[in-house]
């Protein structure tokens, strides 16, 4: 099976190489945005039409979420038209889509997990750009799982518990916020689910799909 996958640099992206790298059976293409611009139709079409990938996993996003407030044109055209573009490649060449999406597409004051089916409610721009991203994603191609995960961090890229243990360091005293409750999620973790999602397409439905670590901290 022939599977790309973008952003293939950052977090989930590299555990994903790490972990493909251990299967002989699947043809893979790991790209980032120096090869690839998925806002780009016309680049996006071109490379679709030469290597007929059969799953697209879509890792590319913009994740600053604090910067995200004063860049929204930057951030929607990642998080939306990026994701609008592989899906209709997807769509036109009969690939299935994993799109990868964030627990920040809701407004955090649920006293219990949040389900499948419960209504969007952003409340950041980068929230926002995510949950526009997911509509595209599902209403442009028929063949998409949905996945949002929740606080991910691994040894790759920047996350906040190596920026906790950077601090912890250089400081002596750390002060964070204490009113957030979330699942910390092992990239590797997640790549894991994603490939058993991809590994019985047959009889996985598509959709959405919430996949987080067991248990929460604050």
């Amino acid at each position: 099976m022939k599977i790309l996958v973008t952003g293939s640099n950052g977090q989930l992206g590299s555990e994903l190489r790490r972990l493909f790298a251990e299967r002989t059976a699947d043809d893979c293409l790991f790209i980032d945005i120096g090869e690839l611009d998925i806002t780009d139709p016309v680049a996006v079409r071109s490379f679709f039409h030469e290597h007929r990938p059969e799953v697209c996993i879509n890792c590319a996003a913009y994740t600053a979420v604090d910067k995200a407030e004063s860049e929204p044109d930057l951030a929607r055209k990642v998080n939306v038209t990026g994701v609008e573009v592989l899906a209709k490649n997807c769509e036109d060449s009969g690939a299935s889509l994993v799109h990868i999406s964030t627990d920040f597409v809701f407004n955090g004051e649920a006293d219990k997990p949040y389900s499948t089916d419960h209504p969007v409610s952003p409340v950041s721009v980068y929230g926002l750009t995510k949950a526009e991203g997911e509509n595209r994603a599902l209403s442009t191609c028929s063949r998409t799982w949905l996945v949002r995960t929740s606080w991910v961090y691994s040894a790759f890229g920047g996350n906040f518990v190596k920026t906790m243990i950077r601090l912890g360091k250089e400081r002596s005293e750390i002060n964070v916020v204490n009113d957030q409750v979330g699942s910390p999620t092992w990239a590797k973790d997640l790549a894991r689910a994603i490939l058993t999602i991809i590994d019985q397409r047959e009889v996985t439905k598509y959709g959405i799909y919430h996949f987080s670590d067991k248990g929460a901290i604050t």
